[in-house]
């Protein structure tokens, strides 16, 4: 079996985040040279350029004037909403690896789901400097499931196969574990390290599996979004979501009622970004 050094080797010849991505993650918040540099960057590759257009246009974010340039989109919308653009018009790319239906149901959508609900949550409680990033990192919270599909997809779909139907009984992590000699909790923070994404995703990554009170804010608001988005239907909820959840829920204050969870489903089938995600 592999160890985690064989695997790190095997991701340098990986092209799945692309660079663009990791060069804007890593601009510095609101400056003129940042604003700059992210034109510059976005202006770079035309797919991009059409899919931040068609983003900037979109209901979610258009104020009734249609805009035709990226430094139209940048002054309309502020740095830190189009650094999160730029990441969610790249996100069919770092999933493209895992273009088939069980990968889809289970990591895309359940990312697209996290992400925009750990955006709302950011809101909600008043994170507002977390709000866009919130975003941009749940897209990330499953990478390491895409660097291990990309690494054997032929293994990685028996793991989902097994994981899908195994009841509620084992973690995905244990499958992985059976399948690949690694979690891929572990793959992921060794490749956002190797790939030089920021320190904040790095962290994040890292304290994904802790416990909840070792989390730092955001850590903790990232894994009450993927918990809930799970219990939602966004990706397969298991016995031990169930109590992982009721955790979080205590730690905020939420009482899981029908009514609280259908509003959230809700929030996000109705969000524009996720309804633009699910078109990519």
């Amino acid at each position: 079996m592999p160890t985690v050094e064989d695997y790190i080797e095997q991701i340098r010849d990986l092209a799945i985040i692309p660079p663009v991505l990791v060069s804007v993650l890593s601009l510095p918040d609101d400056t003129d040279l940042s604003f700059g540099k992210l034109e510059n960057m976005v202006q770079s590759d035309q797919v991009l350029v059409a899919r931040m257009l068609k983003l900037a246009n979109s209901p979610f974010y258009s104020r009734g004037n249609r805009v035709t340039g990226i430094r139209q989109v940048i002054t309309r919308l502020g740095f830190r909403t189009v650094r999160s653009m730029v990441a969610i018009a790249l996100a069919d790319s770092i999933f493209m690896h895992g273009n088939y239906r069980k990968f889809k149901d289970e990591v895309w959508t359940h990312s697209i789901a996290t992400g925009v609900l750990a955006h709302y949550l950011a809101h909600e409680y008043k994170m507002k400097e977390y709000e866009d990033f919130a975003l941009v990192a749940g897209l990330l919270l499953d990478l390491g499931k895409v660097v291990l599909n990309s690494l054997d997809r032929k293994k990685y779909i028996e793991v989902l196969t097994e994981f899908l139907e195994e009841g509620q009984t084992k973690p995905i992590e244990e499958i992985e574990e059976k399948h690949f000699g690694v979690r891929s909790e572990i793959i992921a923070v060794e490749a956002a390290k190797l790939w030089q994404l920021p320190p904040s995703v790095i962290e994040i990554l890292e304290e994904r599996p802790q416990k909840i009170e070792e989390q730092k804010d955001l850590s903790k608001l990232l894994n009450l979004a993927d918990l809930l988005v799970r219990k939602l239907g966004f990706g397969k909820h298991q016995a031990h979501h169930e109590s992982e959840l009721e955790q979080y829920a205590e730690f905020y204050g939420i009482k899981l009622s029908e009514e609280y969870l259908e509003g959230k489903k809700k929030q996000i089938e109705g969000d524009g970004l996720y309804q633009f995600c699910l078109s990519l």
